[in-house]
């Protein structure tokens, strides 16, 4: 008797369902796609029996259906492939994200694991369908190259920085020659183009130096990874720029690319990743504003979106979510900005300053962020803002975490919350004219008698570095109980190190000036 027309459909989908079926049935929560193999698994097994001794009408009837079977297998292993190359997108999107302190677990063992899983389930499937093999190891190998450490993202000329790449699919790459991937710097434009349309054209932007770096396998770890050591952007080639346009807005990417065999696959894949958007700076002073480019790409982009498209304008609770995060990164603390907090940095940025407006549903704008100064001021908002993160960040960390710092509060609300409350208490709060620095206010009265809220002369990063702002909080007497009402030296006490030396100076100025003598 011949033998069954299914029985090499079933040699070639029964290996495959049954390697997933342990992992799947460890899973309580499985997706439709597993229980469709699961049940494609149950079909096949239950007809390799039934059909024994069927008569040849029956058995092509049984292949017929066998082959619908198939099918729908391999239509399972393209959506399990989807999901993964979602799940690397999400990645990816998580490792930007940590840029301003997202969470993000960097471990890609896990994804290195079902990628080879799904590609061991497509190697049993494509026997019978060579057509479909090529497009699928294509699209595996393509979704597999992953920048696992990324180029910083504002890179000065002639500086070093490093990079690593690893390639998912290093267990499956045909041996032969070591494969060399090479790196080089593109535009937006290039970017967009090559995402867009698969070319990007072949205008050089700029020199990058040490751009090439092979792919070497760890046989204990089971991973491929190339690491770029020592490159740097010997000279960049800037874009005709629009209007008001700066070079600190102009984004850059670094394509790397290489041509790798794999195990099973006949054709060669070149493959490309694009990196995380860079911003090219000639000098330390453009570090700042490269920044801000780089902080509003990375909180108000989309996933998986066109490179590297950003939105004008976004609504202001996005920011505050945005400011806070970063904050607590750059400080790091784990104390996040309050309402408070919040509601000044409103007001400050769009220049309303009622305590009792509602922002909750503006937007604000990019140039309202970076681009114009702020009223009265020769500084943007962010680069006010990052001036407070860098000086708390160096001398104020603990005393924000413990939170004896208010914050960024305005005027109007501080008279607010001191007027009632006895001669001698004081908060502290960020500079609102200086670009890092940190005062105190304290209520108690003027010359005349009268009950007043002073302000003393903001310190600066400078001024911590000669004496500690517990020394100086102890040096002046005026300051008796912390906000709301904690004496201060249980509040500073901990922070008291050397001896007196200042006194209080009152000037005719807005500020009253302290004068450190003997240092």
């Amino acid at each position: 008797m011949a033998a069954p027309l299914f029985s090499i459909s079933s040699r070639i989908l029964l290996p495959s369902c049954l390697r997933l079926l342990p992992c799947l049935q460890q899973r309580p929560n499985s997706t439709n796609v597993d229980n469709l193999v699961l049940k494609v698994l149950d079909i096949r097994q239950y007809q390799n029996t039934i059909c024994q001794g069927l008569s040849w009408e029956a058995q092509k009837d049984c292949a017929q259906k066998c082959m619908q079977l198939l099918n729908g297998a391999v239509l399972s292993l393209e959506s399990c492939q989807a999901k993964l190359i979602e799940r690397i997108d999400t990645w990816r999107w998580e490792q930007h994200q940590a840029t301003i302190g997202g969470p993000f677990d960097d471990n890609l063992g896990p994804l290195q694991t079902r990628c080879e899983q799904l590609l061991g389930v497509n190697e049993q499937l494509t026997q019978e369908l060579d057509l479909l093999k090529n497009e699928l190891h294509s699209l595996s190998a393509h979704s597999s190259l992953v920048v696992e450490k990324q180029p910083p993202q504002v890179i000065k000329t002639q500086s070093k920085f490093s990079t690593t790449v690893c390639y998912l699919l290093g267990e499956k790459v045909a041996p032969g020659k070591p494969i060399v991937l090479k790196a080089q710097i593109i535009t937006e434009n290039q970017a967009r183009n090559l995402v867009q349309t698969g070319t990007m054209g072949f205008d050089s932007v700029g020199e990058l130096i040490n751009s090439t770096a092979v792919l070497e396998h760890n046989l204990s770890s089971k991973t491929m990874c190339a690491n770029f050591r020592n490159m740097s952007i010997k000279k960049i080639k800037r874009a005709d720029r629009k209007g008001s346009e700066s070079v600190t807005e102009e984004k850059f990417a670094i394509l790397f690319s290489a041509d790798i065999a794999m195990c099973g696959c006949k054709a060669v894949c070149s493959i490309q990743m694009i990196s995380f958007p860079v911003v090219v700076i000639v000098h330390g002073s453009q570090d700042n504003n490269a920044m801000a480019t780089i902080i509003w790409d990375c909180a108000f982009s989309e996933p998986n979106r066109i490179p590297f498209v950003v939105p004008e304008r976004v609504p202001w609770m996005q920011m505050c979510m945005t400011l806070s995060r970063k904050f607590m990164f750059e400080v790091g603390t784990q104390r996040c900005l309050d309402n408070y907090n919040q509601h000044f940095l409103a007001q400050k940025i769009f220049d309303k300053h009622d305590i009792t407006e509602d922002f909750s549903n503006m937007k604000v704008s990019w140039s309202q962020f970076n681009k114009e100064v702020l009223p009265g001021r020769t500084f943007t908002f962010w680069q006010w803002f990052d001036g407070v993160m860098e000086l708390t960040k160096k001398h104020l960390k603990k005393y924000w975490s413990d939170q004896l710092i208010f914050g960024f509060i305005g005027k109007q609300h501080i008279h607010v919350i001191l007027q009632n409350k006895p001669n001698g208490t004081f908060l502290l709060r960020f500079s609102d004219s200086e670009m890092g620095g940190i005062t105190i206010a304290y209520i108690a009265p003027n010359e005349n008698g009268h009950r007043k809220i002073h302000n003393i002369q903001p310190f600066s990063k400078k001024d911590l570095e000669i004496r500690c702002l517990g020394d100086r909080i102890r040096d002046i007497e005026s300051l008796i109980y912390l906000y709301p009402e904690i004496p201060k030296k249980k509040a500073f006490g901990q922070y008291y190190t050397g001896r007196k030396l200042s006194r209080v100076v009152s000037t005719p100025n807005v500020y009253v000036t302290m004068v450190v003598s003997g240092v």
